[in-house]
Parts: C-alpha cells; sequence; structure tokens
C-alpha cells in the first residue's frame, strides 16, 4: 500500500502538467496591438517636430516696460487698509441691503 501512495503524489503531479499543456495560450495578442492607439495620439499633435522659429520672439522694451508698469499698479500693491469693525456695515446714510440704482430699482 506505501508504494502505491507514493506513486500517487508523483503521478498525479505528471498528470497536472500535461493538462496544462493543452491549454490554450489566451494571452497571446497580435503584433499589431496598439497600433491605433498610437495612431491616433500621434495624430493630435499638431507639430510633432516643434514649433519652428521664424525669428525673435516677445515684445520690443517700450511695450513691456508698459505691461510691466501697469501690472505693478494694479496687482502687486497692496488694496488699502480697511477697519475690521466696518466690514459689512455700508457707508454712513444707506443700508447694506439697498439696491444699487445701475440694477433699475431705487431704494
Amino acid at each position: 500500500m506505501t508504494s502505491s501512495r507514493a506513486l500517487q503524489a508523483p503521478l498525479a503531479l505528471l498528470c497536472v502538467l500535461l493538462l496544462t499543456a493543452c491549454a490554450a495560450d489566451r494571452f497571446q495578442v497580435e503584433s499589431s496591438f496598439g497600433e491605433a492607439v498610437q495612431g491616433t495620439l500621434a495624430q493630435q499633435i499638431i507639430h510633432p517636430q516643434g514649433v519652428p522659429v521664424t525669428g525673435p520672439q516677445g515684445l520690443d522694451g517700450a511695450s513691456a516696460k508698459a505691461v510691466m508698469d501697469r501690472y505693478v499698479a494694479t496687482s502687486v500693491s497692496p488694496p488699502p487698509p480697511t477697519s475690521s469693525f466696518s466690514v459689512g456695515l455700508g457707508s454712513a446714510g444707506s443700508s447694506p441691503m439697498t439696491v444699487p440704482a445701475a440694477l433699475g430699482t431705487t431704494p
């Protein structure tokens, strides 16, 4: 009985290995797999070699200075200080709930 038990395990392993050789290879892909995706991505690029530079790019000195002066005047300077007690109170003589005249109604 011992000899038949000793042969059962290797024989079962051999059968399993032989059966796996009959299984179909489901993960085999075609040689052109992914070419459609790569082609679509390539078609979305306007200049594959890059944009050709035809001459100097940018602004002349006077225009660049005007742009920077306008930027500094409007964006960099801090807003005027406000008191924390006057936030949301409105000005004297008007309530914060009034509708401006520009909207077509008067208070």
